[in-house]
């Protein structure tokens, strides 16, 4: 299992794009725990109107701190591989895949990014 763990605050604008990026890479069995730190826009709301069983969210957190955000949503995870994710990114397809192909022969693998503006511009490759 697949456990991918999200932490947010006030992610509205990005929010819907990325929660559905990451749950096109995750499989029927696998998890995507999101824990909020008390937004206060629409961000939960997005995120509960997917309807997705895959997603776990937890709210009413108030850590005020990104660390403890994520400790939060990592205190959840039952995974047997754990990724960690930022509210306003966008993964790429074959991303879970490629890691955990990686993860057979590594200890932990860090991925690289290509750097893009809000309409998903290119910046830096």
């Amino acid at each position: 299992m697949v456990s991918v763990c999200m932490a947010t605050f006030n992610g509205e604008e990005y929010i819907r794009e990325q929660v559905l990026s990451v749950l096109e890479e995750l499989g029927v069995g696998d998890e995507l725990i999101i824990s909020d730190d008390s937004s206060t826009d629409d961000t939960v709301g997005i995120i509960e109107a997917l309807h997705d069983p895959r997603i776990r969210l937890f709210t009413g957190f108030n850590g005020r701190s990104p660390v403890s955000n994520f400790e939060n949503a990592l205190r959840h995870a039952g995974g047997k591989y754990i990724f960690l994710c930022d509210q306003d990114d966008v993964w790429l397809p074959g991303k879970v895949t490629h890691c955990i192909e990686v993860l057979q022969t590594h200890d932990i693998v860090v991925t690289d990014c290509k750097v893009v503006n809000e309409r998903l511009e290119m910046l830096h490759e």
